[in-house]
């Protein structure tokens, strides 16, 4: 095993303010964009990043459950298999914090969002939603 220290050290570009530069402009530019969309068209974004938000952290934790299985689950459409059913389960519950924060932070925009009460709750909430399967939590050795 090759265990040479620069494969683990980050690459930083010589041109590093130049990079700061276009992604400051992209930022902009991308903030710009929601002030030009239709609400419509803005809550159906945000609907469907939801869904890609909770596909992605399902993956992180190992739980692969397809975008298709969180579209029915939102419709209350769940699979019969349990197993499949309590990945369903956990991204409705994703969603539903997601949506919960979101309110949260619009109706108290200077809410510390890294702060141990926001986190607690949005951690608190997010358990009590979860199917009682993924409630417990076992290492290898059980």
């Amino acid at each position: 095993m090759d265990s040479q220290i620069h494969r683990m050290a980050p690459l930083l570009p010589e041109e590093a303010d130049e990079l700061q530069d276009h992604a400051l402009e992209v930022i902009q530019k991308s903030a710009e964009l929601g002030t030009r969309q239709h609400p419509v068209t803005l809550n159906t974004l945000r609907e469907l990043l939801r869904i890609i938000n909770s596909y992605y952290s399902n993956l992180s934790e190992g739980h692969h459950t397809h975008p298709y299985d969180i579209v029915r689950a939102m419709q209350k459409e769940y699979d019969s298999e349990p197993a499949k059913r309590n990945l369903q389960m956990e991204s409705v519950a994703h969603i539903t914090v997601q949506r919960k924060m979101e309110k949260k932070l619009r109706e108290k925009p200077e809410v510390n969002v890294t702060g141990r009460e926001f986190l607690c709750d949005l951690h608190r909430e997010f358990s009590r939603q979860l199917p009682e399967a993924f409630r417990v939590v076992k290492n290898p050795s059980g």
